[in-house]
C-alpha cells in the first residue's frame, strides 16, 4: 500500500451541445490535468456528459435520450483513457439499467483502475426535488422514479491499496451516508456534484465538517458555468469551488467558478494517522444511544 498519493480533480465546464462533443472534450481535459500532475487518481463532476437536465421545471422525457449502460461509450472511454494514462479515473454518467422486466435509471459514478477496467460503481442514494427562486431541480422524476436511486454506499480499493468511497452532490448533506462509509474503514471520499444556486456560500465549509468530523481526506468536483435549456425558468449558473479537504477540515486548495480549472494535491496515511489520534470521532461515537432513536418510533 502506498503512504501517499495525488488526487485531482477536474472541474467539468458547461454542456458543449452534444454528448460525443462533451466526452471529447473531457478526455482531453483529463489528459492535460495527468500531464501536469500526474495523480494516481483523477475524479469528474456528475453527470459529466450531459446538461444538468433535471433543472427543467417541467420534467420531459426526452432527456433520457442521455442515458446509456455501462457499457456505453462513456464508460468505454475512460476505461481506456485509464489504461493509457496508468491512471485511476472516477466518471459519472446518467445510466440505463435493464434490470428483470424494467429499465431503470440511475444518477451513477464509476471506478477505471489502470491494470483491472471497471472496477466499481456508485448509484447516487439521495434524489432531490427543490423549488427555490435560485434552484429548481426534480432529479426524482428521473432518477427515483424509474429505478428508486441506489440503495448502498460501495467502497472502492485502488491498485495502490486506497480505499474509496463517493457520494454524489445531494448526498453530501446527509451525515449518515459520510457515516456509512467511514465505518467501511474509508481513507477518502470523493463527492461529483453540478450544484448551483443558494448552496454556494456552505459548499466548501459543508465538506470541510463532514471531512473533521469523519477524519477523512474529501474531494468535492463541482461542475462550474453557465446553462440553459429549453423551459429553465432560471437561469443556471455552476459556481464551481471544487476543493481538497484534509482531514482535520483544513482546505488544501480550491478553485473559483472558472469552466476547465482543476484542483489537485498530495495526500498522506500519515495525516489520517494524525488527524485521528488528535481526535478519534469513532472511538467516541455511542451507536447503542443513537439506534433507540433511529429505530423506535418514539411517544
Amino acid at each position: 500500500m502506498k503512504e501517499s498519493m495525488v488526487i485531482a480533480g477536474l472541474q467539468n465546464g458547461a454542456y458543449a451541445g452534444d454528448v460525443e462533443t462533451n466526452l471529447q472534450k473531457i478526455v482531453t481535459e483529463c489528459k492535460r490535468v495527468i500531464t501536469l500532475d500526474k495523480p494516481d487518481l483523477l475524479v469528474c463532476a456528475e453527470l459529466m456528459t450531459a446538461p444538468y437536465f433535471a433543472a427543467v421545471t417541467t420534467p420531459d422525457e426526452t432527456f433520457f435520450n442521455f442515458a446509456e449502460p455501462m457499457n456505453g461509450p462513456t464508460v468505454s472511454a475512460m476505461v481506456e483513457l485509464a489504461k493509457e494514462t496508468d491512471t485511476h479515473l472516477i466518471g459519472t454518467v446518467f445510466e440505463k439499467a435493464e434490470e428483470g422486466d424494467s429499465t431503470n435509471y440511475y444518477n451513477t459514478a464509476f471506478v477505471c483502475s489502470p491494470t483491472r477496467g471497471l472496477i466499481g460503481s456508485y448509484r447516487k442514494v439521495h434524489v432531490p426535488k427543490v423549488d427555490d427562486a435560485t434552484m429548481k431541480t426534480d432529479e426524482k422524476f428521473y432518477f427515483e422514479q424509474y429505478g428508486g436511486g441506489g440503495d448502498a454506499f460501495p467502497t472502492i480499493t485502488l491498485d495502490n491499496g486506497w480505499k474509496i468511497g463517493i457520494l454524489i452532490c445531494f448526498d453530501r448533506s446527509f451525515p449518515e451516508a459520510w457515516r456509512s462509509l467511514r465505518m467501511q474503514d474509508v481513507d477518502a471520499v470523493v463527492v461529483p456534484t453540478a450544484t448551483y444556486g443558494y448552496r454556494k456560500d456552505l459548499y466548501v465549509a459543508e465538506l470541510r465538517v463532514r471531512a473533521m468530523e469523519n477524519n477523512l481526506f474529501v474531494m468535492g468536483v463541482n461542475k462550474a458555468g453557465t446553462e440553459a435549456l429549453q423551459g429553465e425558468e432560471v437561469l443556471r449558473h455552476h459556481f464551481g469551488q471544487s476543493c481538497i479537504l484534509s482531514p482535520f477540515g483544513d482546505v488544501v486548495t480550491v478553485t473559483d467558478d472558472e469552466e476547465w480549472q482543476h484542483v489537485a494535491a498530495e495526500i498522506s496515511k500519515t495525516t489520517l494517522a494524525k488527524s485521528r489520534k488528535r481526535v478519534d470521532w469513532m472511538a467516541n461515537r455511542k451507536p447503542e444511544v443513537y439506534e433507540r432513536y433511529q429505530t423506535e418510533v418514539l411517544n
